[in-house]
């Protein structure tokens, strides 16, 4: 079978590997990768039609309360409030794919004005009625951004990954900041030292529902076409820094389908973690990779 052209630069690709969904386990399904010659990216071919499928409703653990979801909220999220706020202090503020509103609750308690695109159904309920915040609910975004006004600031933490059209999104949640606004997000890193070593078992891989892995370097490019410039480049913050122990753990742990022998691989990938800090916080070689563009200024 000849290899699928790129995704996004139609340059030829090689087959990278065939993995299973080794995180849910939801299928025995073969899934197949490939790796751009050209541009670096690694994609998901063909993807299922059905990819709604595998998020089931228990994806998402929705909290019982708005108490339980501020505990959370702060302990889980706080560092991302404080990265926002070293660009943006206030304004319209739009995240999409919230679930069900960690980020979002920590936006709308700093005083900013937040807007969010979610698919869950459930999600969706919990942010109207309990974040109390203005919700799209859809499975497009793309075409739902080109509804709404302009942003100051736009997130995306772990989305962009999941989207079969990562890049009409991403040139659609340009479009839509405003003058000086800033676009963040974070995303699995596919230079990052775990993916050389575990290959289609990493965890991040999360076949199928990682449909694309995208290098930095590809991502300043494209958006620098929309005319976001890099502010901020790093694969060594917390996010980075949390990923990396967590991926050792449910990586090893995957292997197991026994629950003793997973528990035991999942505390020994908790310590290999803790040895490779020298390794994993120097270069680009974390797990995940944070980066946040600022929009021009009107002409």
């Amino acid at each position: 079978m000849t290899p699928p052209q790129c995704s996004k630069c139609t340059a030829g690709t090689a087959l990278l590997f065939h993995t299973r969904d080794h995180n849910r386990k939801l299928s025995d399904e073969v899934f197949t990768y490939y790796r751009c010659s050209r541009c670096g990216l690694i994609f998901l071919n063909p993807i299922p039609d059905d990819l709604g499928r595998y998020y089931p409703t228990a994806y998402y653990d929705v909290p019982r309360t708005e108490h339980e979801l501020a505990q959370t909220a702060q302990r889980l999220q706080q560092w991302k409030m404080d990265l926002v706020q070293r660009f943006a202090s206030k304004g319209r503020l739009l995240e999409i794919g919230p679930a069900y509103g960690l980020f979002s609750y920590l936006a709308k308690r700093a005083g900013f004005d937040v807007t969010a695109i979610e698919m869950d159904s459930r999600c969706c309920q919990f942010l109207r009625d309990t974040v109390g915040i203005h919700v799209v609910e859809s499975a497009d975004t793309a075409g739902r951004l080109k509804e709404l006004p302009k942003f100051d600031v736009i997130v995306l933490w772990q989305v962009i990954e999941h989207l079969p059209d990562p890049w009409v999104v991403l040139e659609a949640a340009a479009d839509r900041l405003a003058p000086n606004g800033v676009l963040i997000l974070d995303t699995p890193n596919p230079d990052a030292f775990q993916f050389r070593i575990l290959g289609p078992r990493w965890v991040h891989v999360d076949a199928p529902r990682h449909v694309t892995l995208i290098p930095a370097p590809l991502m300043v490019e494209h958006l620098a076409s929309h005319g976001l410039s890099p502010v901020l480049l790093t694969a060594a913050d917390k996010s980075a820094n949390g990923f990396n122990g967590w991926g050792w753990a449910f990586s090893l742990k995957n292997l197991f389908r026994n629950d003793t022998l997973g528990s035991i691989a999942h505390f020994m990938g908790r310590v290999l973690g803790k040895l490779l800090i020298p390794i994993e916080r120097t270069g680009w070689r974390g797990s995940t990779y944070t980066a946040v563009f600022r929009k021009g200024s009107a002409s």
